[in-house]
């Protein structure tokens, strides 16, 4: 058995309609003036001025003009406003993009000095001011994780900030916000938690006991519950079942890493702007095949738990699983391959620098086997 150390730093509360008493949460918290940071498109929804009926008489400050791939620039204008405004907390609701912007930003509202100061793994020394998350969609597990990535649009990468006073202090998990998520949203985001799950399961260089029964059961409530959720927006109960199943892999991710699928997913968002859940599935059939040698009892393992496989073979049962993923990409929906995607052709300039990205990513080093610049290079090619 691995060494292991596990947080849950984030408390989490869940319940239908809950994130109407997301004020009370924050009075818990002793905030007195919020920044309140959401998206224009969720403006729309009216859920965020649901959510601030329950602020009453107290004072906060709305920035809805986050972008969907968040970026540095974006954070700088957030924390100036938080800071002109004497915010001394934080209320994020909106999916991925929004809840890192929010981890960014305390860590300049904060911290102060210059954002890059604290780019990378462990290098926030002190407890941040209260961060409560409430998720609008069900896949990235941001509301619980350690980590946070916003974009560099002058460098072209992603840069990424790793610490346990980054998590959220509460989980806000009220299903009813992402009834109005679009089908083709809730299900690129829902494969965004599944290959969460999958990578964690096999990054057996720091998994752990708890990490391994929170990616099963989450695996298992995606392949049960993300058709209905994508087909039948309404249905409360899968909507449930997919909110909590990301959270549960968020919580398994953030304590154990994830791997090569989000190496380069990451860098192609960068580069090309592609959703980070759609690149997730896309990729993800296809880094599991590149890890097979490596784990693949751990992919029959989990192929037969999750109902998957019935078969006794490794092998038979770890190719099981990844039809199983791909039957669910494409049942819901998703394009199974880049340039379905949107990304255009992919010319040797733009495989170097993809290959470059991914193997510098941080996500790169949990993987269960060594990835070299070659493998990248075939990886993309299989995946365009």
């Amino acid at each position: 058995m691995n060494p292991f150390v596990f947080h849950v730093p984030t408390k989490i509360a869940f319940g239908e309609g809950l994130a109407s008493g997301t004020a009370d949460i924050v009075k818990e918290l002793a905030g007195n003036r919020a920044l309140i940071l959401t998206d224009k498109p969720l403006m729309k929804t009216g859920i965020v001025e649901q959510i601030l009926m329950g602020f009453g008489d107290m004072k906060y400050v709305v920035f809805d003009d986050v972008p969907p791939d968040s970026d540095v620039d974006c954070v700088n204008k957030v924390a100036d406003l938080a800071r002109a405004e004497e915010c001394d907390c934080i209320v994020a609701i909106g999916g991925g993009s929004v809840m890192d912007t929010a981890k960014v930003v305390n860590i300049c509202l904060t911290l102060g000095g210059e954002i890059l100061e604290y780019q990378g793994l462990n290098n926030i020394a002190e407890q941040l001011l209260p961060l409560v998350a409430v998720p609008t969609t069900a896949g990235t597990g941001s509301e619980v994780s350690m980590v946070a990535m916003v974009k560099d649009r002058a460098e072209g990468k992603k840069l990424l900030f790793g610490s346990r006073y980054l998590a959220p202090s509460v989980a806000v998990l009220d299903p009813l916000l992402t009834v109005s998520l679009p089908p083709k949203l809730t299900a690129a985001t829902g494969l965004d938690a599944l290959t969460h799950a999958v990578e964690s399961y096999t990054a057996v260089i720091s998994n752990s006991v708890f990490t391994d029964s929170l990616c099963i059961d989450s695996t298992k409530m995606i392949f049960e519950n993300l058709r209905i959720a994508t087909n039948d927006g309404g249905n409360i109960e899968a909507r449930s079942q997919m909110l909590v199943a990301s959270t549960m892999a968020g919580v398994a991710f953030t304590n154990s890493g994830v791997g090569v699928v989000h190496a380069l997913a990451h860098s192609v968002g960068a580069k090309f702007g592609t959703h980070h859940g759609i690149a997730n599935c896309i990729f993800l059939p296809h880094g599991m095949q590149f890890n097979m040698d490596a784990v693949t009892e751990r992919y029959a393992k989990l192929s037969r738990l999750v109902g998957m496989s019935t078969s006794s073979k490794d092998s038979v049962a770890a190719a099981e699983l990844i039809e199983a993923i791909e039957k669910l990409c494409t049942d819901c929906g998703l394009p199974r391959r880049l340039r379905d995607a949107g990304v255009p052709e992919l010319k040797s300039d733009d495989i170097e620098e993809l290959t470059f990205l991914t193997g510098s990513d941080p996500a790169i080093m949990f993987n269960p086997k060594e990835c070299s610049p070659e493998d990248i290079k075939g990886l993309y090619e299989r995946a365009y």
